[in-house]
């Protein structure tokens, strides 16, 4: 039950809560509990820092971003895995209880391999800005850098699924975006930020036709290869255009 007072749930009673939880329901150990009881401390003290917990002032958005942050500093990818096991097993829970829409545990990002980065791992805040400062302007070009950084940077996704982005796959009035996995041919649903769907619409307005895909080429042919070569040639572009040349895609 949560307290009554006016700050919200404290984050110690919730993590007591959970705990029972994860001992009676789940039947989990004790060193189990603590790893659990570890990873979700760091998120939610991270989000609440004053130690009061109000589940509807938590966005999907934080949950990636506390991913990127940590898996900064966390390379192994063991360790990446079971953070990942972890946040999903929470979020089943906080869906379960009514505090979070059912779906976020299946819509984080899954563990990006070597050859999936899609912006480099440990992007300090200097670069992140520089790359920023070049995507802006109101020509298309820096409307199409400006959504393609959001995208990357908000949803953790591949290129290969940036690419695969359709315009049937955004639901504009429900704020949710449509994922299609080329490899696992697996689709799932992401909430699409706000920030994000604002800047992929105000780049495809300026489109003087009507795109099938949110990134295609200017130019025929408008195959699956050519979307994805078009992603990456863009986001070089903006690299280079942010001066930076220590990174690159992998």
């Amino acid at each position: 039950m949560q307290n009554p007072t006016t700050e919200g749930l404290s984050l110690s009673m919730f993590e007591s809560q959970y705990d029972a939880y994860l001992l009676t329901v789940r039947g989990l150990s004790r060193s189990t509990r603590s790893l659990h009881h570890y990873v979700v401390h760091r998120l939610l003290s991270s989000r609440f820092p004053i130690g009061y917990i109000r589940w509807s002032e938590i966005r999907f958005n934080d949950l990636v971003q506390f991913l990127t942050s940590e898996f900064a500093r966390l390379h192994n990818r063991w360790t990446q895995t079971t953070w990942l096991m972890v946040l999903r097993s929470l979020l089943r829970y906080l869906s379960r209880e009514g505090h979070l829409p059912s779906g976020w545990d299946a819509a984080l990002p899954a563990i990006a391999t070597r050859k999936h980065i899609s912006l480099p791992r440990g992007l300090s805040q200097e670069q992140v800005r520089a790359l920023w400062s070049a995507s802006e302007g109101r020509k298309p070009r820096n409307l199409r850098d400006r959504a393609l950084l959001l995208v990357f940077l908000r949803l953790g996704l591949r290129a290969e699924e940036v690419a695969n982005i359709s315009l049937a796959d955004i639901d504009w009035r429900s704020g949710c975006l449509k994922i299609r996995s080329a490899k696992t041919y697996r689709d799932r649903v992401l909430p699409l930020p706000q920030d994000v769907g604002e800047a992929m619409a105000s780049y495809l307005k300026v489109w003087r036709r009507h795109p099938t895909h949110v990134f295609e080429p200017r130019r025929p042919p408008f195959t699956e290869q050519r979307r994805r070569n078009h992603v990456g040639n863009s986001m070089r572009y903006l690299f280079a255009s942010a001066g930076i040349t220590d990174r690159g895609l992998h």
